[in-house]
C-alpha cells in the first residue's frame, strides 16, 4: 500500500536543516516532519488546555478540586511495591 505524498515549497536551508535533524533520528525527511507536526500541535492543545484552567471561574475549579479528592483513594492501590516499567 502506497502513502500518497505531496511536495512543498521551503527554502533550502529548511530542507537541509530537516534533513540533518532527520539522519540523526534516523528517520526520512517526510516521517521527521509528521513527528515535530505532531509534537507542536499536542503542546499547543496542552497550552490551550492550561490557560482555559487558569482562566475558569472559582466555581469550576471547586467541582474539579472535589473530583480529583474523589479519586485520591486510588494513590494506595496496593501496588507501590511493583513499579512501573515502560
Amino acid at each position: 500500500m502506497s502513502i500518497a505524498s505531496t511536495t512543498i515549497k521551503v527554502s533550502p536551508e529548511v530542507r537541509d536543516r530537516l534533513n540533518t535533524l532527520a539522519a540523526e533520528h534516523g528517520r526520512t525527511a517526510g516521517s521527521m516532519l509528521e513527528q515535530l507536526l505532531t509534537e507542536h500541535l499536542w503542546r499547543h492543545k496542552m497550552e490551550q488546555a492550561k490557560r482555559q484552567m487558569r482562566d475558569a471561574p472559582p466555581e469550576v475549579w471547586a467541582e474539579y478540586m472535589a473530583e480529583f479528592a474523589t479519586m485520591d483513594g486510588s494513590l494506595a492501590d496496593g501496588l507501590e511495591e511493583y513499579p512501573w516499567e515502560p
